[in-house]
């Protein structure tokens, strides 16, 4: 969340010392994401992040994750992880008054600016590192792709909508394409790999000596090796295609990969995004700066993003062509 909710941090403080066993410090916010808290926390010389779903609203999915994480952690994955810490009942997360906890170590490095126009380096790692998660075989069950486009159900009950009436048209037109490449990528044979589902961006950390750590395991899930590789292209337009071209280039030429799973997973994005932040300004009581943020984040990650779909699918179809 980019804006703390309203939470005693006294009150939480104590819960989660109960909770862990742990004589933590001050607790301190840390501004990001959109459906849980986050705060630094330390105990000793040790630092942590713990995160917070306020009430327990949105925990599920991430919560049945984390063995995931952890068990990829435990089998020595290329990059850092943030693994769950157990509680003093050895769970990976726990309930408090405030919601649904889980602790985490606070990773090195810091997120490069101006992705994705990243060092090579560091994204020939990257590459590396999506291969080596593309490669895994966890014993945890995770959620599979179904290319369901729950979103545009949940856009077309906005569409009447003030703030959405002058692209309705463009809107209807983006969804058509979309159940059209959804009928399309079903189609397909399907070759499924353990995905993040958002391994760009801030979701990324380098180190001063170059290895990555990887945030935010909320999401993954079995889906083609596309909806990893096509994100690398989400970004602000016009996007820069070295990202997924020295990617590439590092990732094993005998898995094919289709244009048409680029597109749905680029422009479902491209959907999602754009929604989240209606919903966000219709119905989530956003303070004045979260306001001006979803309605700028409207135009950058939505409209202008469909708006040149085309041109960042001929750089998705150049890379592949380079194989």
């Amino acid at each position: 969340m980019l804006t703390e909710p309203r939470v005693d941090r006294g009150a939480l403080l104590r819960s989660v010392r109960e909770l862990y066993g742990l004589h933590f410090e001050e607790l301190q916010f840390i501004p990001l994401g959109w459906v849980s808290a986050g705060y630094s926390v330390n105990a000793g010389d040790e630092q942590y992040f713990l995160k917070l779903w306020p009430g327990g609203r949105d925990a599920a999915g991430a919560v049945a994750r984390l063995p995931f994480v952890r068990e990829l952690h435990e089998a020595g994955f290329r990059a850092r992880l943030p693994y769950p810490v157990p509680t003093r009942a050895g769970e990976l997360s726990g309930s408090v008054p405030a919601g649904v906890v889980a602790l985490f170590p606070f990773l090195p490095g810091a997120t490069p600016a101006d992705w994705p126009k990243w060092p090579d380096a560091v994204l020939d790692e990257l590459g590396r590192v999506l291969a080596a998660l593309h490669s895994a075989t966890p014993s945890v069950v995770l959620p599979r792709e179904h290319f369901s486009l729950a979103v545009a159900d949940e856009l077309r009950l906005h569409l009447g909508e003030r703030i959405v009436r002058p692209e309705r048209a463009a809107l209807m037109d983006q969804l058509e394409l979309l159940e059209r490449l959804q009928s399309a990528v079903r189609g397909l044979p399907q070759r499924f790999v353990v995905c993040h589902a958002d391994l760009a961006g801030d979701n990324l950390l380098v180190d001063e000596h170059g290895r990555l750590s990887a945030l935010d395991w909320d999401s993954a899930m079995l889906a083609p090796a596309e909806c990893d590789l096509a994100l690398l292209l989400h970004g602000e337009q016009p996007v820069d295609g070295n990202v997924l071209r020295r990617v590439l280039a590092v990732y094993p030429v005998d898995k094919p990969l289709e244009l048409d799973l680029f597109a749905f997973f680029l422009l479902r994005r491209y959907v999602s995004d754009y929604t989240a932040r209606v919903v966000r300004l219709l119905h989530g009581s956003p303070d004045a700066a979260d306001a001006e943020e979803a309605r700028e984040g409207m135009r950058t990650w939505g409209s202008a993003q469909w708006e040149r779909l085309d041109a960042t699918l001929s750089i998705a179809r150049g890379a592949l062509l380079d194989r």
